[in-house]
């Protein structure tokens, strides 16, 4: 069984069998099945709101027992709850299964945090280059047709020195 506890200091009990899964899907319609070969993970560990509503109907019970309704349970669920909730629905999902297909969960389960920390990693790096500002400026300017930050534009018309004249006059 694994546990999370919430930010207002509750300790919530996640453990999946097939109840909780009939649970889950009624409440949810969720299948929490779909972890194996669908994208189940992904989407909970990138939508809040969908892992809250899943976690809540996984602990139902323990909620009934103390009295939690669901906007309770929600509020609960904020900053580092959020991830430590999800890892434990993530590693109950795991041991829910038989040996063989543990085996491929947890991969699946290893391989999406690991893409998850390597893209923080990068989006972290690229926030830290102290070039992403004016590079940004520069790439709206372009989109703009507005002149750099330097006065000068690749896009602005030719200096009437360097272009022939074409008025009346000049015939």
């Amino acid at each position: 069984m694994q546990k999370f506890i919430d930010r207002r200091g509750r300790v919530w009990i996640v453990d999946i069998d097939n109840t909780t899964l009939r649970r889950v899907k009624a409440l949810t319609d969720v299948r929490l099945l779909d972890a194996i070969d669908g994208d189940l993970i992904t989407q909970l560990s990138s939508d809040p709101l969908l892992l809250g509503d899943v976690l809540f109907a996984i602990c139902k019970p323990q909620a009934d027992q103390q009295d939690v309704d669901d906007e309770a349970f929600a509020e609960g669920l904020a900053g580092d709850a959020i991830d430590e909730a999800c890892k434990a629905v993530v590693d109950a999902l795991v041991a829910y299964f038989p040996e063989s297909r543990r085996r491929l969960l947890r991969k699946a389960a290893d391989k999406q945090r690991l893409i998850e920390t390597r893209g923080l990693e990068a989006i972290e790096r690229r926030l830290d280059d102290p070039k992403l500002v004016d590079t940004l400026l520069s790439d709206l300017e372009r989109k703009l047709g507005a002149p750099t930050l330097n006065g000068s534009s690749s896009n602005s018309p030719a200096s009437s020195e360097s272009t022939p004249d074409h008025s009346p006059s000049a015939s």
